[in-house]
C-alpha cells in the first residue's frame, strides 16, 4: 500500500480534530492555506508550528468573531479577560500576563522569597541553567541546586539543606522552593508526584513559598489525567508558557494568590515587562488552550500506536523516557537521513534533524491528530527504504 497526502488527511478529519479552519492552518515555507488544505504533521515541537501568514489569518479571524477590547500596557481588555480565564483553569485566585517564562519564574521566586533570599531549585531547571543568573543578578536570590542528574529531588535532601541553613553562624533562611515538571533537560520527564507532594507539605509547615515551573504543564495533564488545577493546587504560584503549546507569539501566565499577585503589574513594569499591547497573544493563546488537553490526549493515543508499530523495525532504535511525556528518541542504523526526511516531507510529514549523537527527537503535538498511528508508521517505514 502506498501512503499519500490524501490518505493521511482523510484519516482523522484534519480541521475538526484540531479546532482549526483553513484560515488558521500552518503552512510550510512553500505553501499557503489556499494551496494546501492540510497542515504539516510535525514530529517535532510542542505546538503546531504556525507560520506568519497563518498566524495573522487566525488573528484576523478571531478579531472578526470577537468584539475585541484592547488592553493598555497589559491592563484591562482581552488580557484581563484571559488572565481571569487562566486563573480559573489553574484553580488560583488570580493570574497575571507576563511577557516571558524567564521573567515569570523570576518574579514569582522574588515575591515568594521576600526577605529570605535562599531558593532551592532543581539542578537541571531552566531557572538555574538558562537565564544567565538572572535571579542572582536582578533579584538578589541565592539559588541552591539539588538533583543535578535527575528530575526529582527528595524530601530528605530538602531537610538537609534546611538544617544546614538553620545551623549556620549567620542566619540565611530558605524562602522558596521551585519544582519544574516536565523537565526539558530530561526530555520531558515528570517529577515523582508523591515525593513532590511530601516536599510541598513540608514547605507549607515551615512557611516556605513554593512555585511550579509548569511551562509544559498541560502536556503532563494529557499524559496523566491530573488536571492543571490539580497539579497547581499544592503550589503557591505556577507559571505556564503561552507559546510552547498554545502557539502564541509571546507570553506566559503566572497564577497564584491575590495577596502575592495583585500588585505584580508594578514589578512587571519595573523589570521592563510592560508591553503596550498583549491582546493579540491573549486571543491566540486562549483559542488553543480551550480543549487542548483532550486534543493532545487523542494525539498521544495515535503516537502510542505509532511507537508500537516502529519499535520492531530492525534499523530503528526507539528510546522512551520513564515517567515521560511527549518526547521520544530514535536512532537509525544504515539510513540516509536526508533522503528519509525528503520522502516524509513529500507526504507533508516534518521530522527534526539528528543531534550530535545521531538521535532524532520525536515530539507529540496536536498535528498528529491529522492521521492514524498505522498510517504514520507505514509512511515512516517506507521512508527508510
Amino acid at each position: 500500500m502506498t501512503i499519500t497526502r490524501r490518505d493521511l488527511a482523510k484519516a482523522a478529519g484534519v480541521a475538526a480534530g484540531l479546532s482549526l479552519s483553513g484560515a488558521t492552518m500552518a503552512q510550510s515555507d512553500n505553501t499557503s492555506p489556499s494551496t494546501s488544505p492540510v497542515m504539516p504533521i510535525r514530529l517535532s515541537g510542542d505546538g503546531i508550528g504556525l507560520q506568519p501568514l497563518a498566524y495573522t489569518e487566525l488573528l484576523n479571524k478571531l478579531c472578526k468573531e470577537t468584539d475585541v477590547e484592547p488592553d493598555n500596557y497589559l491592563l484591562g481588555g482581552e488580557v484581563e479577560k484571559f488572565e481571569q480565564y487562566c486563573a480559573g483553569v489553574l484553580g488560583k485566585e488570580m493570574a497575571v500576563f507576563i511577557p516571558s517564562g524567564t521573567l515569570a519564574n523570576q518574579l514569582a521566586l522574588r515575591e515568594l522569597a521576600g526577605t529570605k533570599r535562599r531558593v532551592i531549585v532543581p539542578g537541571l531547571s531552566h531557572v538555574y541553567n538558562d537565564t544567565g543568573d538572572a535571579s542572582q543578578n536582578l533579584a538578589n536570590l541565592n539559588l541552591i541546586p539539588l538533583a543535578q542528574d535527575r528530575a526529582t529531588f527528595t524530601l530528605e535532601e530538602v531537610e538537609s539543606i534546611i538544617a544546614r541553613t538553620e545551623g549556620g553562624r549567620v542566619t540565611a533562611e530558605v524562602g522558596a522552593i521551585l519544582i519544574e515538571s516536565p523537565v526539558r533537560r530530561l526530555r520531558g520527564e515528570m517529577v515523582d508526584w508523591d515525593e513532590t507532594k511530601g516536599i510541598l507539605d513540608y514547605a507549607r509547615e515551615r512557611d516556605i513559598g513554593t512555585h511550579l515551573d509548569g511551562a509544559r504543564l498541560f502536556i503532563a495533564s494529557a499524559y496523566t489525567g491530573i488536571t492543571p488545577a490539580q497539579y497547581s493546587a499544592p503550589f503557591d504560584t505556577v507559571y505556564v508558557s503561552l507559546w510552547k503549546c498554545f502557539n502564541s507569539n509571546v507570553g506566559a501566565i503566572l497564577a497564584g494568590p491575590r495577596s502575592k499577585l495583585e500588585n505584580m503589574f508594578h514589578t512587571r513594569r519595573m523589570f521592563g515587562g510592560n508591553l503596550f499591547h498583549g491582546w493579540p497573544s491573549a486571543l491566540v493563546a486562549k483559542h488553543y488552550m480551550e480543549g487542548f488537553t483532550d486534543r493532545l490526549r487523542s494525539a498521544v493515543e495515535i503516537s502510542e500506536t505509532f511507537y508500537s508499530a516502529i519499535k520492531d523495525i530492525p534499523s530503528v532504535q526507539l528510546t522512551r523516557v520513564v515517567n515521560g511525556t511527549n518526547l521520544a528518541g530514535i536512532t537509525l542504523d544504515g539510513v540516509d537521513i536526508a533522503e528519509m526526511r525528503r520522502r516524509l516531507a513529500e507526504l507533508n510529514i516534518m521530522i527534526g534533524q539528528p543531534n550530535a549523537d545521531d538521535r532524532i527527537t520525536l515530539s507529540v503535538n496536536e498535528t498528529w491528530n491529522q492521521t492514524t498511528g498505522e498510517l504514520l508508521a507505514d509512511a515512516f517505514a517506507r521512508s527508510l527504504a
